[in-house]
């Protein structure tokens, strides 16, 4: 499949997970793809083994070109550097992937209890800045290059639509500061034909979910977020959808994608 074969995208948090995921499905399709993250040969991160030259060499496997390129998603220098790089290889983007995010509650400190008041500080600035924050300094450092693309598209993922609900006030306020960039964004970039989704998917079989044993319970891979992103970079009339916050089960049957299985899983509801 070759429908993506001339974009070039940027997959951020792309060494596990549903970054990962969405790089081997846009490999699928052809693309070129940046590969981004902190997880390294020489140094991963949280313990894991998985790394961005792992999901690089997955994309370049199934017939696109994957670049790893390291980048900490909170460090305006290191973004700097990244989108100098890319300038400098292919003068454009036609897609950015922001799934970024440092709120694991497993490597923050647990606290007094799940309410609000019982949580500690390094909760929110764990979700706030390897967050949203570091969803809007990438994306306003590569605003230049996608203007560059005749359609570019933006997707930063989230957990929720705006009319929902989590169970922890800091990571709610995380993926609603998501939602509404996604659509502020979305207004101030339609006039350079730059469209900004936010994408909901479900509970996925992570690296994470399988080895935390939860795999029976979670209800997709991570390749059907993946084929939703290459359902909406294959769309021409995106700027349809910008600013909106849209489920992966809503696309897969309005793009007519499947998960791996062949099914349509429904959507996940926290």
């Amino acid at each position: 499949m070759d429908s993506l074969r001339d974009t070039i995208a940027v997959v951020t948090g792309a060494s596990r997970g549903a970054g990962r995921g969405i790089a081997y499905e846009l490999g699928r399709s052809g693309a070129t793809v940046y590969v981004t993250g902190r997880s390294k040969q020489e140094s991963s991160t949280d313990g894991r083994p998985e790394t961005i030259e792992q999901t690089a060499a997955g994309v370049t496997a199934r017939g696109g070109f994957g670049i790893p390129v390291r980048c900490d998603h909170t460090d305006p220098d290191e973004i700097t550097c990244l989108f100098q790089q890319i300038q400098d290889q292919h003068g454009r983007i036609d897609l950015l992937v922001n799934s970024v995010f440092g709120g694991s509650e497993a490597s923050l400190p647990a606290g007094q209890g799940k309410r609000f008041w019982e949580r500690p500080p390094e909760h929110w600035d764990a979700m706030m800045v390897a967050g949203p924050k570091a969803y809007l300094l990438t994306t306003r450092a590569a605003v230049p290059l996608l203007q560059q693309s005749p359609a570019a598209l933006i997707v930063n993922l989230t957990s929720f639509t705006p009319d929902q609900a989590a169970g922890n006030l800091y990571y709610d306020l995380a993926m609603q500061s998501i939602n509404r960039m996604t659509f502020v964004m979305g207004q101030e970039l339609r006039t350079s034909r730059i469209a900004s989704i936010a994408l909901c998917p479900g509970f996925m079989r992570t690296e994470r979910v399988v080895d935390a044993g939860f795999s029976s319970d979670a209800t997709e891979t991570t390749a059907y977020v993946g084929r939703a992103v290459v359902a909406l970079a294959q769309d021409p009339d995106i700027l349809q959808r910008t600013g909106q916050a849209l489920f992966v089960s809503d696309l897969a049957r309005d793009y007519g994608f499947t998960d791996q299985d062949g099914t349509q899983p429904a959507t996940f509801i926290t």
